[in-house]
């Protein structure tokens, strides 16, 4: 959430760096437990097939292989908690819930205007076979001049459409993610009651929030789980992102939330007004 999502990354982080702690060291016991079994039993040594050492042979062989399973297993997840660690710490993803998210789209933005200016300065260039124009482009180079006019394998020079294409796409994205932010920090906080159930707009969580009495019945969690909801203890709320479509599934749970409790108290009503059986 907003108002603490470096704490929770860094959370995250320092989780995955403990779990991978923890199963290299249980890697490493279960390993070394195996090792000081078969230490035990001399090297070649066949089972001796009716001999009293028999079955204290087959279950020690047992214990070894299942040993080293579980070591392995343990291995290969410390090597996924360590490659976790890394992943969320070099993440340069830019999440709704960064309170800089907004900045930091936008400076993104720029960037890709600045490059499909430039890419489209470039080819002008090309076309035109402006090599004095080229050079006054930023970055540009002798060097830069000769590997734009350079054909490629479809024979064409300069920056190809496609190129051009998906950087305009990634744009018109940006924009889009951009007016949505705007748009969700325009939301005031609000709370409300339907049914007993509060609808929270929480904006320093950047949560659309449901709370209840108590925990819901199954067939109202299935609802909320249709509708996007996840549980969150630390927030004791039925919660997900607030945003336009957050808020639609939040109203649309609710109507169908109101249905399920109507339907549920007109078959209570009418078992209780139900004669009693007469001998």
């Amino acid at each position: 959430m907003k108002h603490n999502f470096e704490q929770r990354k860094q959370n995250r982080i320092v989780y995955a760096i403990r779990q991978a702690e923890k199963n290299t060291s249980l890697s490493d016991q279960q390993f070394n437990a195996a090792h000081e079994i078969s230490s035990f039993i001399p090297m070649g040594q066949p089972i001796l097939v009716g001999h009293h050492s028999e079955k204290r042979h087959r279950r020690d062989l047992d214990r070894i292989h299942n040993l080293h399973g579980q070591s392995i297993k343990a291995a290969e997840k410390a090597a996924y908690y360590a490659d976790k660690a890394n992943v969320i710490e070099s993440n340069t993803a830019i999440f709704s819930d960064d309170p800089q998210a907004t900045d930091k789209l936008r400076s993104k933005l720029k960037d890709c205007e600045d490059l499909q200016a430039y890419m489209k300065a470039v080819n002008k260039c090309i076309k035109k076979n402006d090599k004095e124009a080229f050079l006054k482009l930023p970055g540009a180079s002798e060097e830069k001049w000769i590997i734009v006019n350079t054909p490629d394998c479809f024979k064409c020079k300069g920056y190809p459409h496609y190129k051009l294409a998906n950087n305009g796409a990634e744009i018109r994205r940006l924009k889009a993610r951009i007016e949505q932010l705007e748009a969700v920090e325009k939301i005031e906080s609000s709370e409300s009651e339907h049914n007993g159930i509060i609808y929270r707009i929480n904006v320093e969580a950047n949560r659309v929030q449901l709370i209840f009495p108590g925990k819901p019945e199954e067939q109202i969690r299935s609802v909320l789980r249709y509708y996007g909801f996840r549980w969150a203890p630390s927030e004791i709320a039925w919660q997900r992102h607030l945003n336009n479509a957050g808020i639609y599934a939040a109203k649309s749970a609710l109507r169908e939330i109101a249905i399920k409790m109507q339907v549920q108290q007109e078959g209570h009503e009418q078992a209780n007004t139900l004669p009693d059986n007469q001998d």
